[in-house]
């Protein structure tokens, strides 16, 4: 991956923190935030549907919608780490049959990547620079549901954001945090055809889930 965000991705999601995560799902299952949008997607239908899911990190989003009748998943992801402990996870599950996954950059890897009825991006948008081409490019492969987990563009995150990247700065990290407008990205969605049908704040986050209309 050619992108500096793409590769401190790579570093600072590396197996130590991939399997950190892993454990505490294992424990207590998809965090407070994902677990509304996996009701909310729910809520919609998932018997059957395909799921795409955009830095899908240890896979709950995969396990949990297979779990609930989801016929298959393609998880693409930048770190190499979380996708290995991903897989290993399907596999304990017995559902590795039903989920491939592809590392890169989305935005380099879209042209490649089929449509699916149901695309998730949680906790993503934070970790991506370019939100214009992530969100169009994402949304645009949602035959029916759209959804994501995002920080809330309020002024709290707007003062720490900034104390969070000078920090990566400090540790010569190419990662870095993003706090995009919710004006921005719910104009991106909506350009692509679909409306917002939930929405939730908790905490430090936003949940929203885009539907698309029947043709």
């Amino acid at each position: 991956m050619s992108c500096p965000q793409c590769q401190g991705i790579e570093t600072f999601f590396d197996r130590r923190e991939a399997e950190r995560e892993l454990r505490s799902y294992r424990k207590k299952g998809p965090s407070r935030v994902t677990k509304v949008l996996l009701e909310a997607i729910r809520a919609e239908g998932v018997d059957g549907a395909s799921l795409l899911d955009v830095g899908g990190g240890v896979g709950a989003i995969q396990h949990e919608l297979l779990a609930s009748g989801a016929s298959s998943a393609v998880s693409v992801d930048a770190s190499s780490a979380y996708l290995a402990v991903a897989k290993e996870e399907a596999e304990r599950r017995g559902l590795s049959d039903r989920v491939e996954a592809r590392f890169g950059n989305f935005v380099d890897l879209a042209p490649q990547v089929e449509p699916a009825d149901i695309v998730t991006l949680d906790k993503v948008l934070c970790c991506f620079d370019d939100v214009q081409q992530l969100v169009h490019l994402s949304s645009a492969k949602a035959k029916r549901i759209y959804g994501l987990v995002y920080p809330r563009d309020n002024l709290l995150l707007k003062a720490v954001l900034p104390i969070a990247n000078l920090y990566f700065r400090l540790k010569r990290s190419p990662f870095r945090v993003f706090l995009h407008p919710t004006a921005v990205v719910e104009a991106l969605v909506e350009a692509n055809g679909l409306r917002r049908t939930f929405h939730r704040k908790s905490g430090a986050w936003q949940v929203a889930v885009f539907t698309r209309a029947p043709a």
